[in-house]
C-alpha cells in the first residue's frame, strides 16, 4: 500500500488528511490522560494549552471530542472506561463555552494560550 494519488483527492480530503495527522498527537495525549486511574483529566485542558499554545483553542476541543469518541467506541457500555469518554465530552463542551464567552467579551481567541486571559476572569479550568 503506497501513498494515495493526491491528484485524485478532493481539496476537502486533503485538508481532512492534514488535520488528522496534525491532531493525532493531541488525541493520543487526551486519551492517555482520560484513561488514567487518577484525576489526570482535571489538568488535561491546562496541559494541552501549555503543550500547544499556538493552536486554535477549538482544535483542542476537537481533540477532546475525538479522544472521547475513540474511548467510547473501544469499550463496552458496561466498562468504567466509558466514564472517561463522558469526561472528555464534558471538557470539550467547557472549552467551547469558554471560547464563546471570549467572543462575547471581545477577547482574543485565536490561540489556545488566549484561554489563559479568560481563565483570569473565570478560573474554572485554572482551579480544576
Amino acid at each position: 500500500m503506497g501513498w494515495p494519488d493526491l491528484g485524485k483527492l478532493t481539496f476537502f480530503e486533503v485538508i481532512m488528511t492534514m488535520m488528522s495527522l496534525r491532531i493525532e498527537e493531541r488525541v493520543a495525549f487526551a486519551i492517555e490522560r482520560l484513561l488514567r486511574a487518577d484525576d489526570s483529566w482535571r489538568s488535561l485542558v491546562r496541559e494541552m494549552v501549555e503543550q500547544w499554545p499556538e493552536e486554535p483553542p477549538l482544535e483542542l476541543g476537537f481533540a477532546l471530542v475525538s479522544a472521547a469518541s475513540a474511548i467510547e467506541t473501544s469499550f463496552t457500555e458496561a466498562s468504567p472506561a466509558r466514564d472517561a469518554a463522558m469526561q472528555g465530552y464534558r471538557l470539550a463542551a467547557l472549552v467551547s463555552m469558554d471560547v464563546y464567552a471570549m467572543q462575547l467579551l471581545g477577547m482574543a481567541r485565536e490561540r489556545a494560550s488566549d484561554l489563559l486571559a479568560y481563565w483570569d476572569i473565570d478560573p474554572f479550568f485554572a482551579k480544576l
